[in-house]
């Protein structure tokens, strides 16, 4: 269908994005000499009569409950018309991204933004509670970031109205994967399902992943309701437990465990935005990225898979002679050398020296039932090693770990050849000379 030119009094400039129930478009208004942005329902809704009928009260119910909506982190309603044909609403402009363009482990926001975000949408949904309102369907595609860094909460399409006497939108109301507990089982909602819902968004802002997703929406909901979500520092090192403690609350399958009000949730931010230390530049981030990308063990790792890796693990500079992991004792981790080098001994028997580029203590990971090191391993200079935790990597995407077993069977094949070759030479050296020809 073709890009309609004016919508009423708007003209159109250009699409600027679309879904399941309608189609956004950025326009002016030349009156005011403004752009607006244009939200226009999808004309093949209306065809059946029953399903228009819902879609237009569904977008009624946007209009009237997002035009009393006035704080500075929600999007404006400035105009609607809901009988036209199509109906559509018109709203402020904002320039910007929704979240969901930073939910990749390749495309994170520094720690502290995504809890100055959290903080801001904290504010707007406390705003929403005071009036009445339940969003509904929190997630980051309806979180807009602007240019400037601000924050934009949109789509009260699917808001309830808790105070309100008139027919809404009943049922399994908004995203599986962000759902609350108390959604999953169509209970009546407060504004803690919205402060679930805002923590999943958190969670998957701060890790790169969502907390409770299935194979299917089926799936999703059941872990939702039954599943315990992964500490997020388990799936980014550099994060501190606080945090962790600050999330997972938020998290809490009872509604009655999270934070009482919007305020405790806010206050609780604060607070742990104070004790976190200050944060690395993404200058340096990317510059080890780029020597992470450089190592011939991560050829195989796709940029993603090393963003996801960068933050899984925890960065180690260490001086000489740190022993990195000794003999005969449990372990439940692994190094990737990334500068300097490493001598590698068993029974005080020196077996090699490592460089850049090799792991260590893997066997650890691919023999979960045996944790015991079988070697010691000492710095040999000033290294520098990206370390991993065993359930960490566990814990991670299974694209990662394909990649991570691929890459540890590869140098495994390589040492065995390389011990074979050794004691091919050895035995040639240890040979009696009466036995060589």
């Amino acid at each position: 269908m073709a890009e309609p030119t004016s919508i009423g009094k708007y003209r159109i400039e250009r699409e600027l994005g679309r879904g399941a129930s309608g189609v956004v478009y950025l326009a002016l208004d030349g009156f005011r000499g403004r752009r607006v942005a244009i939200k226009q329902l999808h004309a093949h809704l209306l065809a059946d009569p029953v399903q228009a009928h819902r879609h237009r009260r569904q977008m009624r119910n946007e209009a009237a409950l997002a035009a009393r909506l006035r704080h500075p982190h929600i999007v404006r309603l400035l105009d609607a018309d809901e009988e036209a044909d199509p109906p559509y609403l018109v709203l402020e402009y904002v320039q910007g991204r929704p979240l969901s363009d930073f939910a990749a482990p390749d495309a994170l926001l520094p720690v502290a933004q995504v809890l100055d975000i959290a903080f801001k949408c904290g504010h707007a949904l406390e705003y929403a509670q005071r009036q009445g309102l339940v969003h509904r369907d929190i997630k980051p595609a309806n979180i807009l970031l602007t240019d400037d860094g601000e924050v934009k909460l949109v789509d009260f399409g699917a808001a309830l109205a808790v105070r309100s006497e008139a027919t809404q939108l009943a049922g399994l109301v908004g995203t599986p994967s962000y759902m609350s507990p108390e959604q999953v089982r169509e209970e009546p909602l407060t504004h803690h399902s919205d402060m679930f819902s805002l923590a999943v968004v958190v969670y998957e802002l701060l890790t790169g992943r969502r907390p409770f997703d299935g194979e299917t929406d089926y799936a999703t909901l059941y872990r939702i309701s039954n599943d315990a979500p992964t500490p997020p520092s388990l799936l980014r090192a550099s994060l501190p437990t606080a945090l962790d403690q600050w999330l997972l609350r938020a998290l809490a399958k009872p509604a009655h465990q999270r934070y009482a009000t919007w305020g405790d949730w806010t206050d609780a931010l604060t607070a742990l935005n104070q004790s976190l230390p200050r944060q690395r530049s993404q200058d340096t981030e990317t510059e080890r990225f780029t020597r992470l990308r450089a190592l011939p063990f991560f050829a195989d790792f796709h940029d993603v898979a090393l963003w996801e890796l960068m933050r899984l693990g925890n960065w180690r500079r260490l001086p000489h002679g740190t022993v990195l992991m000794r003999e005969n004792t449990p372990g439940d981790s692994f190094c990737v050398i990334i500068e300097g080098h490493v001598t590698v001994s068993r029974q005080n028997w020196n077996l090699s020296t490592l460089g850049p580029g090799v792991t260590l203590g893997e066997m650890t990971y691919l023999r979960p039932d045996n944790k015991l090191r079988t070697a010691t391993a000492v710095a040999e200079s000033e290294v520098l090693v990206l370390k991993v935790r065993n359930p960490a990597l566990r814990e991670a995407s299974e694209d990662l770990q394909s990649r991570f077993d691929k890459a540890f069977i590869k140098l495994l094949v390589g040492r065995l050849i390389a011990t074979n070759e050794q004691l091919a030479e050895w035995d040639l050296v240890t040979v009696p000379s009466s036995d060589k020809g």
